[in-house]
């Protein structure tokens, strides 16, 4: 009988397999490293928003927690857990604590924002739960450069808004619009118009106007002469510009010559301005009126020229010279006075030196007569003297370094001769006047 060969169970291997395959999987899971990600800000949003906003990055909104602050609104999130820009593991969790506040509004209220700052007015919007748009700048006449001007809601307006537009950050939009300060505008050209076509042509360009009238030669009447502001200058809207209308010519003045015959020249200037003549001369400066042309009484315009000669009369000249005389004794009558008062005043100055050299005199004592001098012997008769009494030979030449000192102090004068020989140094002191020699010392 044939022995049959026993099978191997399968189950057990199969079970083993799947063991295997399990613990490389777990192993697989528990040995890769799991995706880091970077937690998002989500303070001060509202709780849907965080979620959302967690879910994008790859996390969880985690325990939610309350903190009384009635400075926030309902459900505002005021912390988180982990902050924000932080790295986790793909997955975690964030924990929020949010606020149990102030209720959220169901509307909200326009601020004024007029006479603000860009910054000032998108500040005032944003405190109001509204969002700010600018919507650039225009021409003011009440608001300085830079300031609102405008805005697209009046102050004090409620504008409505639901919890969920609220929480979401659908606030309502006001937009405003900031200063460009007043309008500028270019001045026309108004010279050689009509009055009236300056007026309409200033009052269409928005420009105030204001005239004067004047008498032109050239420009005629209800013409403009001159303007105040040169044209195409930009001025602000509503500057006033004074335009100067012609009246035409002046009226000419009909006046009479004065009579200025026997005039100086300057009393002939006189008369003919005082009748608004103009005038030329000619002739002798010095001298009178003796021509006039026009002839003194002709009608002629106002502003008309008079021609006149002068011309010195003997009688001018005779009062002339003596005055040229008198002027001339008068001169001279001074010379004398001033020569007189020169020679006064030398000899007054002489007599005072007279009387102080005289009190001088009287107040010096007399002087005893005066000694005769006395005579010294010369510096070289003393050195030659000493020498000869200390050493044996004068002319021995290794003599040196010889020095003379006169003293005129204590009993008599006296001289000091020093000096330097091969075998000692010597001193001697010899009488000044007489020569005698007093003391000889020597230094070997």
């Amino acid at each position: 009988m044939e022995q049959t060969e026993k099978k191997k169970p399968i189950v057990p291997i199969v079970i083993g397999v799947v063991v295997v395959a399990v613990i490389g999987v777990v192993a697989f899971f528990l040995l890769t490293p799991k995706k880091q990600v970077t937690v998002p800000s989500i303070q001060y949003y509202y709780q849907a928003q965080a979620e959302k906003m967690l879910a994008d990055a790859g996390l969880k909104l985690g325990e939610v927690k309350e903190e009384e602050n009635q400075e926030s609104y309902e459900g505002l999130i005021l912390h988180q857990s982990p902050a924000a820009d932080q790295t986790v593991d793909e997955g975690s969790t964030v924990d929020i604590t949010i606020a149990k506040g102030k209720p959220i509004p169901s509307e909200v209220v326009v601020p004024d924002l007029r006479g603000m700052s860009t910054e000032e007015a998108e500040m005032a919007l944003i405190t109001a739960c509204i969002f700010p748009l600018s919507e650039g700048s225009v021409n003011s006449d009440d608001v300085e450069p830079g300031k609102v001007c405008e805005q697209s809601e009046a102050a004090g307006t409620s504008l409505p808004i639901s919890v969920e537009d609220f929480q979401n950050g659908n606030w309502p939009v006001v937009s405003y619009k900031t200063s460009l300060g007043k309008e500028q505008v270019a001045v026309p050209d108004l010279v050689g118009k009509t009055s009236q076509e300056a007026r309409d042509a200033l009052t269409a360009a928005g420009l105030a106007v204001d005239t004067t009238q004047s008498y032109s030669d050239t420009v005629e009447a209800d013409r403009i002469i001159s303007q105040s502001v040169a044209k195409d200058t930009m001025v602000l809207k509503g500057t006033v510009v004074s335009i100067e209308i012609s009246i035409g010519k002046r009226p000419v003045n009909r006046v009479y010559v004065p009579d200025i015959r026997t005039y100086s020249l300057d009393e002939a200037k006189r008369a003919l301005d005082s009748a608004a003549l103009k005038y030329t001369y000619s002739g002798d400066l010095g001298g009178r009126v003796i021509t006039v042309s026009p002839a003194p009484g002709t009608q002629v315009d106002e502003g008309s020229t008079v021609n006149f000669t002068l011309q010195r009369t003997a009688e001018q000249i005779q009062q002339e010279e003596q005055e040229r005389q008198r002027q001339e004794q008068e001169r001279q009558e001074q010379e004398r006075q001033e020569q007189e008062r020169l020679e006064r005043e030398l000899r007054e100055e002489e007599e005072r030196q007279r009387q102080e050299q005289e009190q001088q005199e009287q107040s010096q004592p007399e002087q005893a007569p005066e000694e005769p001098a006395q005579e010294y012997i010369s510096e070289a008769d003393a050195i030659t003297a000493a020498v000869v009494a200390s050493i044996d030979d004068p002319d021995d030449t290794s003599v040196r370094d010889v020095h003379c000192t006169l003293e005129t102090g204590g009993d008599a004068p006296h001289y000091v001769v020093s000096y330097t020989t091969d075998t000692a140094v010597y001193t001697v002191t010899i009488d000044a006047i007489t020569g005698e020699v007093w003391d000889v010392s020597a230094v070997a």
